[in-house]
């Protein structure tokens, strides 16, 4: 039997303890964003419905996850309205087979007649690669001012 004495023990014990707490690591997962495939296919068909007065650039629509792992949809819309108008959107994102594998949403205040601008939608990430996206533009007239 071995016997300890003196002050030798304290640093040996610490350096125990320090192993110890050294080798503990934290075993939370997670969940990262998909990291695996593609985002989206070579080609996306983009389909625009809803009854807005307002045309999307199809040319101009891209996707992308961002660092904190959410989809971001940017795309340019232009008011084809006589007024100007508060638009909402919404983008159903479609895999090859036609499942639906996502959504994103997203709105425009006030867009002016005849104006463009960006506009950017957010939504989970897609579970698999986007082929299409069928975006619904709608619309309410713009408040008009009232004199008081």
């Amino acid at each position: 039997m071995v016997q300890w004495r003196g002050r030798v023990t304290g640093p040996i014990l610490l350096l125990i303890v320090a192993m110890g707490v050294a080798g503990c690591g934290d075993s939370t997962i997670l969940p990262q964003a998909q990291t695996s495939g593609a985002l989206t296919a070579a080609s996306v068909r983009i389909e625009q419905s809803g009854p807005a007065h307002a045309q999307i650039d199809a040319s101009h629509v891209t996707f992308q996850i961002d660092n904190s792992g959410t989809l971001v949809v940017n795309l340019t819309l232009r008011s084809t309205e006589g007024s100007p108008q508060t638009l909402t959107l919404r983008a159903s994102l479609y895999d090859a087979g036609g499942k639906v594998i996502g959504t994103a949403t997203g709105g425009v205040v006030n867009l002016a007649s005849g104006a463009s601008t960006l506009v950017q939608l957010n939504g989970g990430a897609p579970n698999g690669t986007i082929a299409a996206a069928r975006f619904e533009v709608t619309a309410q007239g713009a408040p008009t001012p009232t004199a008081h």
